[in-house]
């Protein structure tokens, strides 16, 4: 299984879903190696059951912190020429771990089609490869020319896209075998009886999450005399700024950074209410398929977000989903709504988001891989 980032001892959170994708798989039998990417001087985590050999994503972590996309100017002005440099002499020495690991290995999973993909058909021969496109990497296909699509799709024998949206990267591109549409799993928190007592946000604090949203609708329910407490899990570049403005408005804010799945699942048994207003920002660059959003509706949470990607058909009817561009006014009243709603949680939510726990994920990927 091959990637850019994996979970590492700085950042626990970077690349958790592949690292639970290769555990589930081992709990099925299957011998995985974990092949990935960590920051300099960082060192990956232990994966259980799975065999883990990473390299330095080099010159700072192109790939790592506070995500590829805002690194590499994605869909903005003024593009970094040095950042691609960089992140091209990580792909380089990602590509050489791959080639050496390669001869043992009967079949390949890469994530994220840009660069993995193309890495692991370079070295897979004649074996089956399930390319797993995510969510920049399908914006990026997308923009692609008809041919260079085309090249990419040739890499490997399966494609998996973690929601439909994406299905149109592949117009005019013939497939061995149709792509198969399923967002990544999620190990769900435990099911305990606790005390439900604070909104909880999860994601890297980057522009695409549009964190300031939240914040936004948080200020105003403040200043209406119905405060609530907010959690931030997640840790990038807008953090000193998203703090500022909190303190700025009164908003009662813990932003607790990175943190491992046991402090995740703490929180989201406690939250009453996620609250995920990522959506399209400059360039057309959106959500795809958020795995926290799954996590918090395993863990009982009320959802309150704002519709992009796969968010509305993730939540369904179990929550409620804004239009992409609702205003701070929807936000809040839609929070407090929820709030009042379920002091107890939300079991619809743990339901619908059940089946996409990764003991039941591990077998259909198996079956699109060798099938």
């Amino acid at each position: 299984m091959l990637t850019t980032s994996l979970p590492h001892d700085g950042d626990p959170a970077a690349g958790a879903f592949v690292r639970e994708m290769a555990v589930a798989l081992a709990r099925r039998g299957t011998r995985v190696t974990l092949l990935g990417s960590v920051p300099r001087g960082r060192v990956a985590l232990a994966a259980e059951g799975v065999r883990v050999a990473s390299v330095e994503d080099l010159d700072g972590g192109i790939f790592t912190g506070g995500g590829a996309p805002e690194q590499l100017g994605l869909g903005a002005q003024g593009v970094d020429l040095r950042a691609w440099a960089k992140g091209a002499r990580t792909v380089a020495v990602l590509a050489s771990l791959a080639a050496r690991h390669a001869r043992h290995v009967d079949g390949w999973i890469s994530h994220f089609a840009l660069p993995s993909a193309l890495i692991a058909g370079a070295v897979r021969g004649a074996r089956p490869h399930l390319a797993i496109v995510h969510g920049t990497d399908g914006w990026l296909l997308g923009r692609l020319p008809t041919s260079a699509r085309r090249a990419v799709f040739a890499c490997a024998t399966r494609w998996q896209f973690t929601w439909s949206g994406m299905l149109s990267a592949a117009e005019g591109v013939r497939l061995v075998r149709p792509a198969v549409v399923a967002p990544m799993g999620f190990w769900p928190a435990a099911d305990e009886a606790v005390t439900r007592d604070v909104v909880v946000s999860v994601g890297r604090l980057v522009a695409v999450k549009r964190v300031e949203r939240a914040l936004a609708a948080l200020a105003m329910l403040q200043r209406q005399g119905r405060g609530l407490p907010w959690v931030v899990l997640g840790d990038g570049p807008e953090r000193a700024r998203l703090e500022g403005l909190a303190r700025a408005h009164g908003v009662t804010a813990r932003f607790e950074g990175t943190v491992d799945a046991v402090r995740r699942d703490a929180w989201l048994r406690r939250a009453r209410v996620f609250l995920h207003t990522a959506g399209s920002i400059a360039g057309g660059r959106g959500e795809g398929a958020p795995v926290a959003l799954l996590e918090a509706m395993g863990a009982g949470a009320a959802v309150v977000a704002t519709a992009s990607g796969a968010v509305a058909w993730m939540v369904g009817e179990t929550g409620t989903v804004l239009t992409g561009e609702a205003d701070t006014a929807a936000i809040a009243a839609a929070i407090a709504a929820a709030w009042e709603a379920h002091p107890m949680g939300a079991p619809a939510a743990r339901a619908r988001a059940l089946p996409w726990r990764w003991e039941a994920q591990a077998e259909g990927i198996e079956q699109t891989l060798w099938g």
